[in-house]
């Protein structure tokens, strides 16, 4: 639970207590105590905790505890530690440890590791939609377009189709669903509407829209637009639009949420005073007074 809502510290705080009360870890407490490690950035603390299993418990890593660590040092920016660390594991690097690599290269832009990792990961996951979408939007940022459509076309030769993203709020008893195929919602025109506006606003507070997240060779212009269609942008307006003022906001997205609407969500948590809760397909962010409980690292 700590780990998810980004509580690092907390988690630590809570081993000690366990300890204290003579209770002795095991291989899953330090799986948790990684994962929570990896998603507050507690470099340090993680590799503590790392090396202790077996120095201190006498509890060999497994394939978990290897992958929360390349995850922790690559989320972080230590890419070559985090490469030196695959090279240097006792066991093979599974789909979780070469996934938690790309996902990182895909976040500082580290185009040579991630090839590597998206040959591996491609190799054990052949048909895992996901692991291709992440290595497009790395080829999006960089402005690889020819990179993308080959991406595309080993997609289509394996028949490997893109999941359908979506997200969904809850008004009155009644669930709202945002996808990006399909019918639009029937509020569709109020929903841009109050968006535009919002958008506007934000901008004059400073928000600049992330045109990276978009993975079409078009103008920055057109690609703004595309950024206005993102499903947890709309379900999140749906609701300022729907709910009483003060009233928190809750949506629930199945995939990872792109640095855009994460930046537009803490925007509109500020000039709305409203708190907005947000369960992603990797985690929980809990945006207040344009803040989020992640601070930024997910």
């Amino acid at each position: 639970g700590f780990a998810i809502y980004s509580h690092g510290k907390e988690a630590i705080s809570l081993f000690d207590e366990m300890l204290g009360a003579g209770i002795q870890p095991d291989a899953i407490t330090f799986t948790a105590l990684l994962s929570s490690c990896k998603h507050t950035g507690l470099i340090d603390q993680g590799w503590k905790f790392f090396d202790s299993m077996s120095a201190d418990y006498n509890i060999m890593p497994t394939i978990e505890h290897y992958s929360c660590m390349v995850d922790l040092l690559g989320r972080a920016g230590y890419l070559d530690e985090a490469w030196d660390f695959i090279q240097a594991m006792p066991l093979a690097p599974d789909a979780t440890v070469w996934g938690a690599l790309l996902g990182s290269c895909r976040i500082h832009e580290n185009l040579e590791l991630a090839e590597i990792a998206a040959k591996n990961i491609f190799r054990l996951e052949p048909y895992n939609p996901a692991n291709y979408v992440l290595m497009m939007n790395l080829y999006a940022m960089l402005n690889k377009w020819e990179d993308i459509e080959h991406i595309r076309d080993l997609m289509n030769a394996l028949g490997v189709k893109s999941g359908h993203v979506w997200s969904w709020i809850r008004i009155n008893q009644t669930v709202h669903v945002f996808s990006a195929v399909g019918k639009p919602h029937p509020d569709e025109g109020e929903i841009y509407f109050e968006l535009y506006h919002l958008i506007s606003a934000m901008k004059n507070l400073g928000y600049e829209p992330d045109i990276k997240c978009v993975y079409q060779s078009i103008n920055d212009a057109e690609k703004e637009k595309v950024l206005l269609t993102h499903t947890e942008k709309l379900a999140i307006t749906y609701g300022l639009i729907k709910t009483k003022s003060k009233a928190p906001i809750r949506v629930i997205k199945n995939t990872r949420i792109c640095s855009d609407c994460h930046e537009a969500a803490k925007y509109m948590s500020l000039i709305r005073g409203r708190e907005i809760f947000l369960k992603d397909g990797v985690r929980f962010h809990h945006f207040r007074e344009g803040k989020c409980s992640c601070n930024d690292f997910w």
